[in-house]
C-alpha cells in the first residue's frame, strides 16, 4: 500500500483535504503518524485502491465542475467563486475568492441559490467574462 501525505492524498482522490481528515476519523482511510528524513514527525495516509468511492468522493462523482463553492464546512454564508487554491502549513486547502476573501477550505455548493451567492465575486465573475452561477 503506498503512504503519501494528507494533501497528496486529497489531490490524488480528487477530495478535500477536510474530506480526507473525515475519511480517517471515520475509518475509511488508514493513517499514522511517521518520523520524515528531516526527523520531523507527520501524518502519512495510505491510498485504497483503484476505484475507491467513499461519502465524500460520491457527492463529487458525475457532478458537473463548478468553482462556486461554500467557504464553510456548515454550507453557510455567501456561495464563494473560488479564484485560486493554496495549501497551508498544516496541508489544508487554503482558497482565495474573487472578492479577496480566504477561506478555511472549500465545501462542494450542489445547489445555487441567488440569494446564497457573494454579490462581490458574482460582479468580478461578470467582469471577467467567467462563468455565471445562474445562466441568463
Amino acid at each position: 500500500m503506498e503512504k503519501v501525505t494528507i494533501r497528496e492524498a486529497s489531490q490524488r482522490l480528487r477530495i478535500s483535504t477536510a474530506s480526507v481528515r473525515e475519511c480517517i476519523r471515520g475509518g475509511e482511510l488508514k493513517a499514522y503518524r511517521e518520523t520524515g528524513p528531516d526527523g520531523r514527525a507527520g501524518w502519512v495516509v495510505e491510498l485504497p485502491e483503484e476505484g475507491w468511492v467513499s461519502a465524500a468522493t460520491a457527492q463529487e462523482l458525475g457532478r458537473d465542475f463548478s468553482p462556486w463553492w461554500w467557504g464553510t464546512l456548515e454550507r453557510t454564508g455567501r456561495i464563494h467563486y473560488v479564484e485560486s487554491l493554496s495549501a497551508s502549513s498544516w496541508e489544508e486547502t487554503v482558497p482565495q475568492f474573487l472578492c479577496g476573501e480566504i477561506g478555511d477550505n472549500i465545501w462542494a455548493a450542489t445547489e445555487l441559490p441567488e440569494e446564497s451567492l457573494c454579490l462581490e465575486c458574482q460582479m468580478v465573475a461578470l467582469e471577467r467574462g467567467l462563468p455565471h452561477a445562474t445562466p441568463e
